[in-house]
């Protein structure tokens, strides 16, 4: 449904009323956001805990890919109108995702729809090649297949009120909504002001955007080594160092300014991936989408103000990097108030998340 109503784009080429025009720019957004967190939350619950990073890298990279995409095919076609329909018509093709895509086993067998996950889980094994029969699968008993996932059966659906009254899931949520935020306002930040470095336009902005490959091998490995904590508060500090190091550069040497700039992109990208993968490990899985879906809403606001960002450059030249800096170092600092999730598993309730808060305030 998102993807599908993320093509109401392609209408932007046939209205010649500014105000319509702003309307339907509204409406895709609108409704294509949802995308990145519904995507994220699928790979993380279908790969399991084992390739949790791995699935928020593979995640990125699609998204880089694109990027670079855009960039080549608005460099060689140079007009919008046609610009427009060649990266929004493809978006009816997801239509086809009704007869291909499947629901999380996970979210399934939290809800007890035992019958429905081992359907799904028939798909993965034939589609995979596992050496696992259908007639295996739906002769496991509920509980079994449960106790293999390491998943309850939710009785009562928690609610806002349940979020609310859950001190644990509101630190981070408060945590996590400000990293999505300060990640999107710098990532997008960077992307607008790569137009403005000196040199060309167009492949200043490839450059940004290949830029963000290494970022995202430095978070594979960097998750998986040192954990999600230390690896995140060190992407926004590092990424901090490099954007003011590159405000203050000297304007006339171009290549040192476009290097500073590039190795300020590479750290925000570990803090982007980062952000999404460890938000999802915060989260139980009963409001997991929910929650994450408020984030992602705290990093569209980042998205929508990093626009305005070169209006501050043209009163003072360094403002917006010391505004990109700041909120790195906040979200550096914040973390501290969240715990480590490398060696924990994906929790499925909020009553869960406080019972292992507890026991560590216990332990301590």
């Amino acid at each position: 449904m998102c993807s599908i109503g993320a093509a109401v784009g392609v209408f932007k080429i046939f209205v010649q009323n500014y105000y319509a025009y702003l309307a339907i720019e509204f409406l895709e957004s609108m409704l294509a956001s949802g995308l990145y967190t519904v995507n994220v939350v699928l790979l993380i619950e279908v790969g399991g805990e084992s390739t949790r990073v791995l699935a928020g890298v593979i995640f990125s990279y699609a998204v880089y890919i694109g990027e670079m995409l855009f960039a080549f095919s608005a460099m060689g076609l140079q007009y919008w109108k046609t610009l427009i329909l060649i990266v929004y018509t493809p978006m009816f093709l997801f239509i086809f995702y009704v007869f291909i895509l499947r629901e999380s086993t996970r979210w399934q067998l939290l809800r007890g729809k035992t019958e429905e996950a081992k359907e799904t889980l028939k798909v993965i094994a034939k589609v995979n090649k596992i050496n696992v029969t259908d007639k295996e699968i739906s002769e496991i008993s509920d509980a079994d297949l449960r106790s293999r996932f390491n998943v309850v059966v939710q009785k009562d659906k928690e609610t806002i009120k349940d979020i609310i009254n859950s001190k644990e899931i509101m630190i981070r949520l408060a945590v996590a909504s400000f990293c999505f935020f300060s990640s999107s306002f710098i990532y997008y930040g960077m992307a607008v002001h790569s137009i403005l470095l000196p040199g060309n336009k167009y492949t200043n902005f490839v450059l940004n955007s290949l830029s963000s490959f290494p970022g995202d091998f430095i978070a594979y490995y960097t998750f998986k080594k040192f954990g999600r904590k230390i690896t995140l508060q060190f992407g926004y500090i590092f990424s901090a160092g490099f954007l003011l190091a590159q405000a203050f550069s000297p304007e006339d040497i171009m290549w040192l300014k476009v290097a500073l700039f590039l190795a300020g992109k590479v750290g925000v990208v570990v803090c982007f991936t980062g952000i999404y993968t460890y938000s999802l490990e915060l989260f139980p899985t009963s409001v997991r989408g929910s929650l994450v879906g408020w984030g992602n809403t705290a990093a569209r606001i980042g998205s929508m103000l990093a626009p305005l960002t070169p209006l501050l450059s043209a009163e003072i030249t360094f403002l917006s990097s010391l505004l990109f800096a700041s909120t790195a170092i906040i979200s550096a600092l914040l973390l501290t108030f969240t715990p480590e999730t490398r060696k924990l598993p994906l929790f499925d309730t909020i009553a869960q998340v406080d019972n292992y808060r507890e026991k560590i305030i216990t332990a301590l």
